[in-house]
């Protein structure tokens, strides 16, 4: 599992749908930049089972900022994480992000935000300049500020920065000739989503050689452990 982006504190955490996850991504890595400190599943905030990690991060997050569309809407996994914040009383920062500019929250999502002031994403679907961008992260940022007390907050642990293409890394001083670890894993950077990708992708080596994996555990048993399908959020 990767390793907290956390030492200590609360974070903002963000809750959205399988449809959106590109976008969403993109916003977690400018929030990183000022100081942020974000938990999203896809970025080392799952653990072994999908009820415990989504609990944990709902009770140690000091808002939660929830990227609505109809499919979050429609999925109940989504309308649990949102319901279990308001009953832990977290703030919410809603996000209108869904594709169809006319589309707007109803029934329980609607009720669970009629009194909140939402931050309309929709058009960074279609109009995603550098500048449209920059100006709905600065919204966003501005509302966590007003919402969250800073100091509540921890810190974000930044990975290291890459070697630089003329230094030689440790790793292959100590293998003059060239030879590279291949191993399995999820990302580079980041614990899994069950709610998404269950399966690992595998890494190969520059010879194109995909590892033979010995285990026992295979992909189905490795499914089960993690409900719902990814299917509930197409």
């Amino acid at each position: 599992m990767a390793a907290s982006n956390l030492t200590q504190g609360q974070h903002i955490m963000f809750s959205y749908g399988w449809d959106i996850q590109k976008d969403v991504l993109e916003i977690y890595h400018r929030l990183q930049t000022h100081n942020i400190p974000v938990w999203m599943d896809i970025q080392g905030g799952m653990k072994n089972y999908l009820s415990v990690s989504m609990s944990e991060a709902i009770e140690n997050s000091a808002a939660i900022c929830c990227f609505i569309t109809s499919k979050y809407q429609s999925s109940p996994y989504c309308k649990k994480e949102l319901l279990y914040a308001q009953d832990c009383q977290k703030q919410l920062i809603p996000c209108l992000m869904d594709a169809d500019p006319t589309w707007k929250p109803t029934e329980w999502l609607g009720y669970a935000i009629i009194d909140i002031m939402y931050i309309d994403f929709r058009d960074l679907l279609t109009n995603k300049t550098p500048e449209n961008f920059e100006a709905k992260c600065e919204l966003l940022i501005n509302r966590i500020k007003r919402t969250v007390n800073p100091s509540a907050l921890g810190t974000v642990k930044h990975p290291p920065l890459p070697l630089p293409e003329t230094q030689s890394s440790p790793f292959e001083e100590q293998n003059p000739e060239g030879f590279q670890m291949c191993s399995t894993s999820i990302s580079s950077s980041s614990t899994p989503s069950p709610r998404y990708s269950p399966v690992p992708q595998t890494l190969c080596n520059e010879n194109d050689t995909i590892p033979t994996n010995d285990s026992k555990e295979n992909v189905s048993s490795y499914f089960d452990k993690y409900l719902p399908h990814p299917s509930h959020f197409s």
